[in-house]
């Protein structure tokens, strides 16, 4: 494992906080839409979320299947004026990103409970049902084409040794759980594809959560998100070796 400590050029795609809540009876999109009339905040409206649907049904009367969809507004898209920020407000949370060039965990911090604030006082949620943060990151491994992956990552699965040995594209994924603290962690190891002459594209995803039922307003928020921070890096750079940690010093 690569010790933990602080990338001047960290690999990362994209950083979220993610707030899933339970709303208060009767919210609706058109009420969400409505709470969030006023911009006033710095942010602006991006777009709408949807969510689809699809439904199948047979008949009895030996006819063709009938076949329904839809899609349902379900939140709304907002940016930062300085197009650094993605905060989605949906009637089930309230979910912030970080996009590239990634700053600090502090200043995301910062802006979530910033925003936070406003998407609580306006929609007034009755709890918080789960919080999460999470990291995804492009690893660019300068590999030749192959080359061993386990030069840069840890506890990647062996190929055969009689089987070829240039990866074309993987997907290796562990859900895991934090027995200390019972929360649960996704950590996926992914490549689509691989040109000769040219860095790995490896995608390092790791999704830290919890599930809670704290009320909006209670400040242990923050301090889960943060032990899901210590979390999320323990994975992150238990990932890596040194050499890999290495190239974005």
């Amino acid at each position: 494992m690569a010790k933990p400590l602080h990338l001047d050029n960290a690999p990362i795609t994209e950083a979220l906080v993610d707030i899933q809540v339970e709303q208060q009876q009767g919210l609706t999109f058109d009420g969400l839409q409505e709470a969030f009339n006023k911009l006033d905040f710095g942010y602006y409206f991006k777009n709408q979320i949807s969510q689809g649907t699809f439904g199948f049904r047979l008949t009895s009367d030996g006819q063709e299947p009938q076949t329904t969809a839809e899609a349902v507004q379900i939140g709304l898209r907002l940016h930062s004026s300085d197009e650094q920020y993605v905060a989605q407000c949906r009637l089930t949370g309230f979910t912030l990103s970080r996009l590239p060039p990634y700053e600090t965990w502090n200043a995301l911090i910062k802006e979530a409970k910033r925003i936070w604030s406003v998407y609580s006082d306006r929609t007034a949620p009755v709890r918080v049902t789960r919080v999460a943060t999470r990291f995804i990151n492009n690893l660019q491994l300068p590999l030749d084409y192959g080359a061993s992956f386990q030069t840069y990552l840890q506890k990647f699965a062996d190929v055969p040794e009689e089987a070829p040995q240039a990866l074309s594209s993987f997907f290796q994924q562990f859900q895991l759980v934090d027995t200390s603290s019972n929360a649960r962690v996704n950590l996926t190891l992914a490549m689509e594809s691989i040109r000769s002459g040219e860095p790995a594209p490896v995608i390092l995803d790791v999704d830290a959560f919890t599930f809670t039922t704290l009320d909006p307003e209670d400040e242990k928020l923050w301090a889960i998100l943060e032990n899901l921070r210590d979390l999320k890096n323990r994975c992150f750079f238990g990932s890596l070796t040194d050499q890999a940690v290495e190239l974005y010093k």
